[in-house]
């Protein structure tokens, strides 16, 4: 979940006229369907889209509203077309779904042997065996091998045109840009790592190792801290922003995936795809110090503006919860089928809640607790922003 105040200066392929555009707007990535969708939340409305995107999943933008910036799902190869006797077209990586992926204490390795249970992997004709060894041994600059590439795309608010797209490692998922604006971060869930993109030069400033399936990025308003869940180990990385390393892992719940910050910023909750639960971890302890059970298949969460409602999707329960986040007493709302992302508008009182099987954006009452309409949408809603 992304929340700024911007000022908006314009949209692609707008349905109605810019001026008559209300606040807030919400921006929906649609992955399958390859374009963002613009909403505008005062009328629930679609107003426009951004199109010629390969599969958007995570979806930010910058403090200043001139750039959003776009995670596509979509993972290419990254060396087999350059390789001789390779097939040039890339194979789709096999990922489980989110929800499903498995807890692993590192990396596979993808070497030459181990890819093949220890016997040599058969080497294309034409190539030799430095060649060979070398393309399924280590990659350059000690970052997880056995993962391509995908793209970080920045487009730009005004007109709704690509920038400028960045090839990172692996599967960009969901993104971030820092307070500063100066940073887009993307977390990288096959490769281990998160990227760091200068948005003054539009290059890679850093890389850096947080564990297995890094799904989403937290960082307090001073820039201090960021924090980086970790669904592969069952982690909460803490950044160090002087020196981007990470200074200490916070152990949580099984599968942390999405997170939110408290708007004191006291407190990050994860959800915790593998044991249904939710942890409230304090930042001041740095250890988790509630844990919630809210039921089976969590995967979207967000706060109330006051902070003190949780709001979480069960995708294999069919439900939204409520959890009230100092006594723990928890309220369901039957959603169906498969409750994905939610996102909380603004102040103005609503949930939008994308299904991971449907085309659709239920719209939430949160006061009311009841469903009060739905967005026919394409593909499939992921990461939201919202623009107060």
């Amino acid at each position: 979940m992304n929340r700024l105040k911007a000022a908006l200066l314009g949209i692609v392929s707008l349905a109605i006229p810019l001026q008559s555009l209300a606040s807030p707007t919400v921006y929906v990535p649609l992955g399958s369907a390859n374009e963002i969708l613009v909403i505008d939340a005062a009328t629930d409305r679609i107003t426009g889209k951004i199109s010629g995107l390969k599969n958007p999943h995570g979806l930010s933008m910058t403090p200043n509203g001139e750039y959003l910036v776009a995670g596509s799902n979509e993972e290419a190869s990254a060396t087999s077309a350059k390789m001789p006797g390779h097939d040039k077209k890339a194979a789709k990586p096999s990922m489980p779904d989110h929800g499903q992926m498995v807890k692993k204490s590192a990396p596979p390795k993808h070497d030459a042997k181990s890819m093949t249970g220890g016997k040599p992997m058969p080497k294309p004709a034409g190539m030799s065996d430095a060649q060979h060894e070398k393309h399924h041994g280590p990659a350059a600059g000690g970052l997880p091998p056995a993962v391509g590439v995908s793209q970080l795309s920045l487009i730009r608010v005004a007109d709704g045109k690509l920038d400028a797209s960045i090839k990172v490692r692996g599967m960009a998922h969901h993104t971030f840009v820092t307070p500063d604006g100066r940073y887009a971060v993307a977390t990288q869930t096959t490769a281990g790592t998160i990227s760091l993109i200068d948005l003054t030069t539009k290059k890679i400033f850093r890389t850096i190792h947080t564990g297995p399936q890094p799904n989403y990025v937290e960082m307090t308003q001073d820039g201090e801290r960021m924090y980086v869940s970790n669904a592969g180990n069952d982690t909460l990385s803490v950044i160090d922003t002087k020196n981007w390393i990470v200074s200490r892992n916070i152990l949580v719940g099984k599968g942390p995936e999405h997170t939110v910050m408290s708007p004191d910023e006291r407190f990050i909750y994860t959800n915790n795809t593998r044991d249904g639960t939710v942890s409230k971890v304090s930042l001041e302890k740095n250890k988790v110090v509630r844990t919630f059970t809210i039921g089976k298949g969590p995967h979207g969460i967000d706060l109330s503006p006051d902070g003190k409602t949780l709001y979480a999707s069960l995708k294999k329960d069919n439900k939204l919860v409520a959890v009230n986040t100092e006594t723990g007493r928890i309220k369901t709302l039957k959603l169906d089928p498969a409750p994905y992302h939610v996102t909380t508008i603004g102040d103005t009182g609503k949930l939008y809640v994308s299904s991971r099987k449907k085309p659709v954006i239920w719209i939430v009452d949160a006061k009311q607790w009841e469903t009060i309409g739905s967005i026919p949408i394409r593909g499939e809603g992921h990461q939201m922003v919202v623009v107060d």
